[in-house]
């Protein structure tokens, strides 16, 4: 893996959205036959009596959406890391079916993992004042600012999108890096160490209350970038601690989100029903506009989420590592596929 990186980045991954002259650019639309099938499998399923967990390894295959889905998956994690796919027949559909249409599709894209202590791999991204949760702004209608998830690879499936606002964001953190090493090379430093970060109210085991390892913002993984951007984690992990963040961190976090705001730096864009936007969470930070979100309005906003791991996974920094595996640990993802979780003064393999 290299060191701090301070040349410009050329791969496709660090896209600005001035480069593209429409939305089209990055959206690939299925074609009528293919949203006929998906929804042919979508009623079916629905009416055996069985929903989107217990479609079977045939029914996913989706055999005319393959080729397609295919291409979508190499440009998510080999390309520029972001694809507009249009077309999901969910205004045809009723929730329940969508969300078999959002998973059959999902399978295409890595394993679709747990994504939080709830046990949810297919999480509704809605407004739900039961759930609601400081660092679970999927469940409120504020504005989301622009963040990574903690796997490889994260896609939105919009059934309704909000009556008013509720803006979708997407932007490379190459770009953002390129920026950075072109005006402020000085506070790099600090974001590949990075710093700690909080469990919050779900540790991978009980009493833990910070990573063990510092959580680099920025490292390397076979060519790609790897971005972690949750520095509310690691300003939490530091009060936890008692100790300040490092020299500049905090700093280069503020930077980075005042970059991603820059004019001609971020795809703005509002999903509309059938539009499933795929990233790779490494290579993209994404983030969202305050919508309207009162339960009588008839347009309020509903989308499917799911999050994959690729298999085999990518080698990691040891900090990415320890952030990531504590979390699948956390959420009890497949534990009889995880190692045990280490303990407290042995270290993690390197690399």
């Amino acid at each position: 893996m290299p060191g701090i990186v301070t040349t410009p980045i050329e791969d496709r991954f660090a896209w600005r959205a001035d480069d593209f002259d429409t939305l089209d650019a990055v959206a690939v639309a299925l074609t009528e036959e293919q949203r006929d099938s998906l929804a042919d499998v979508a009623r079916g399923v629905r009416r055996a009596g069985r929903g989107w967990c217990d479609l079977t390894a045939q029914e996913e295959a989706l055999p005319r959406l393959a080729d397609t889905l295919f291409e979508v998956r190499r440009e998510v994690y080999q390309g520029r890391g972001l694809v507009l796919l249009r077309g999901l027949p969910m205004a045809e559909l009723d929730e329940a079916e969508a969300a078999i249409a959002a998973w059959a599709v999902g399978s295409h894209f890595g394993r679709r993992a747990t994504q939080s202590a709830l046990g949810d791999k297919l999480g509704r991204v809605e407004v739900d004042p039961n759930l609601q949760q400081a660092w679970r702004g999927y469940r409120s209608s504020n504005r989301s600012r622009f963040h990574t998830d903690h796997l490889d690879g994260l896609a939105l499936a919009c059934v309704r999108p909000a009556g008013e606002g509720g803006e979708s964001c997407a932007v490379s953190a190459g770009a953002i890096h390129n920026v950075l090493a072109a005006e402020r090379p000085d506070l790099l430093p600090a974001l590949y160490a990075g710093f700690r970060m909080a469990w919050f109210g779900e540790p991978p085991a009980p009493g833990e209350t910070v990573t063990e390892r510092d959580v680099p913002v920025f490292s390397w993984s076979e060519g790609r970038i790897v971005c972690v951007m949750l520095p509310s984690y690691q300003k939490a992990a530091a009060e936890a601690m008692g100790v300040p963040l490092p020299d500049g961190f905090a700093e280069a976090c503020a930077l980075i989100h005042e970059i991603a705001e820059r004019e001609g730096m971020a795809l703005k864009f509002k999903l509309a029903a059938g539009d499933m936007l795929v990233v790779d969470n490494k290579a993209v930070l994404h983030g969202r506009t305050a919508f309207a979100g009162e339960p009588g309005d008839i347009g309020r906003r509903l989308l499917y989420r799911l999050q994959f791991e690729l298999q085999p996974e990518r080698p990691m920094n040891p900090g990415v590592a320890c952030y990531y595996g504590g979390l699948k640990h956390a959420y009890r993802d497949d534990p009889e596929s995880l190692p045990p979780w280490p303990q407290a003064g042995v270290a993690l393999p390197a690399g």
